[in-house]
């Protein structure tokens, strides 16, 4: 009975044994010096693609050993020779033909007359080691590779480049700092040194100008703004260096790591000094200009006050109306997306649109009842004449032709030329339907008003054959949102 239980016991030490032998992520195996493999665990199984160690133990390892850069005999010569191996890094082949990256240590096991009769070992698969590694490798060479190029580039360069610390010493720095601030005999000079160094210095060897080199202690202030704003920063620094007066445009911004902490400053810098002294002579050119161009625009506009005016004192049923139309056609431009200058025309154009009506005899202009057909006639006339009233002046061209055009319409059934689609401009286009709306929802000698829904009815009915249908859509959408009313 007590070898039975220790029979049992022993078992279930093997069992144990073996399940802490299979569950260990490092792969194990002895084998023998003919390339049988005697035991081996899961895990080395796995890595070499084979789903049991039954499958793995038919591998013979004289056939199926290693990579053939590293044959199995030169294995079997090593460890025989120096009785271990202790990290040996190769690649194994697997069962698909890919290979995995090992690194292995083994140990000659031998009998009593000292034969090697098993190689016990464990493999450590370093794949994503070996990959990594490579990564790294590979990085380092692009690092190297960028920065020889950044170095040439920054050289190269007509700006002024550089790196500091905390501390204010540089860590980098092109040649063209070099040569106009710093007066440095080359690149590498500066690193370490600080800008008060080389202010200094300059100033030292020119005891008798003591504004010699006043970049120093100018640099060292921007450096501080920098930081403390932890931002990028703009500068506009004038100072001497070298003796010569010089006017930079700076730019500065935290150096950070690559956690995120400040570890110093990185500049750029630009010699501006004949641009600054252009730009003092363009800002007074400006404000001359800009006084100019206001007296202009309050003649311009007197000038439209006084025309509407005049077309206004002839037919006083449409007073207002010219103003009206010009809110009208602005509001619908400027929904449509059309830029300011073509709205400044088409506000030009429609304050002035009926200004032909001043060769109308008033008696038609003022008539309550409808129009006989030669003074229809006499009244489609003043687009014609209001074209020309405006083309005698320059300052309002192309205001001349929209006016001209304005009473035409899509389906050529316009006038005075019975223009159609295309042909006609998108500014006149958008006059026609204000005015039309105005002029339906306000009273006239004939008729009284209408009303804005019958007038935007009206417009909705002739859309696409008399009217642009995108102009009236975007009409009707201002008056019916509340966007837009007289």
């Amino acid at each position: 009975m007590a070898n039975l239980s220790r029979n049992k016991n022993d078992k279930r030490l093997v069992e144990f044994l073996q399940r802490i032998f299979d569950r260990i992520p490092v792969g194990l195996y002895r084998t023998t010096p003919e390339g049988r493999i005697i035991h081996a665990n899961l895990a080395l199984a796995r890595m070499l693609g084979y789903e049991s160690v039954e499958d793995l133990k038919s591998r013979d390892l004289e056939i199926e050993g290693y990579e053939p850069s590293y044959p199995r005999k030169d294995f079997k010569e090593r460890i025989e020779r120096e009785g271990s191996i202790h990290g040996l890094d190769a690649r194994w082949r697997r069962t698909d033909g890919t290979f995995v990256d090992v690194r292995e240590y083994a140990e000659a096991v031998r009998d009593g007359s000292g034969k090697v009769v098993f190689y016990d070992g464990a493999v450590e698969d370093v794949t994503e080691f070996k990959n990594a590694e490579k990564t790294i490798m590979e990085r380092e060479r692009e690092y190297r590779s960028l920065s020889g190029m950044f170095r040439l580039l920054a050289d190269n360069m007509q700006d002024m480049l550089w790196a500091k610390d905390l501390q204010g010493r540089y860590l980098f720095a092109n040649r063209a700092l070099c040569e106009r601030i710093l007066n440095a005999s080359d690149t590498s000079e500066p690193i370490g040194k600080t800008d008060m160094y080389f202010a200094e210095r300059e100033r030292g060897a020119h005891p008798e100008d003591p504004e010699w080199h006043t970049f120093g202690e100018i640099c060292a202030g921007s450096d501080a703004e920098t930081l403390r704003v932890k931002g990028p920063c703009q500068f506009d620094e004038f100072g001497n260096a070298q003796g010569q007066s010089l006017f930079l445009d700076v730019q500065k911004a935290p150096l950070v790591d690559e956690g995120g902490d400040i570890i110093g400053v990185v500049g750029s810098a630009r010699e501006v000094s004949r641009e600054k002294e252009l730009e003092s002579e363009q800002r007074r050119s400006r404000k001359e200009l800009e006084k100019a161009y206001q007296r202009l625009r309050s003649t311009q506009e007197s000038t439209l006050r006084v025309m509407a005016k005049l077309v206004e004192t002839r037919d006083p049923y449409t007073s207002g109306h010219q103003g009206r139309v010009a809110l009208l056609a602005v509001a619908i431009a400027r929904e449509m997306g059309l830029d300011e200058e073509t709205r400044e025309v088409l506000r030009v154009a429609s304050l002035v649109h009926d200004i032909g009506k001043l060769r109308i005899p008033i008696e038609i202009l003022s008539k309550p009842g409808h129009l006989a057909p030669m003074e229809m006639e006499l009244i489609k006339e003043h687009s014609r004449a209001g074209a020309e009233i405006i083309s005698e002046i320059r300052f309002f061209r192309p205001v001349d032709e929209i006016i001209l055009q304005h009473h035409e319409r899509l389906d050529g059934s316009g006038y005075p030329r019975g223009l159609s689609d295309e042909q006609i401009l998108i500014e006149a286009r958008i006059l026609a339907v204000a005015d039309v709306v105005e002029a339906m929802s306000a009273d006239r000698p004939y008729r009284p008003s209408m009303g804005v829904d019958v007038a935007l009815e009206e417009i909705r009915s002739r859309s696409g054959r008399l009217f642009d249908p995108e102009v009236v859509r975007v009409c009707c959408q201002l008056f019916e949102s509340g966007r837009f009313g007289f």
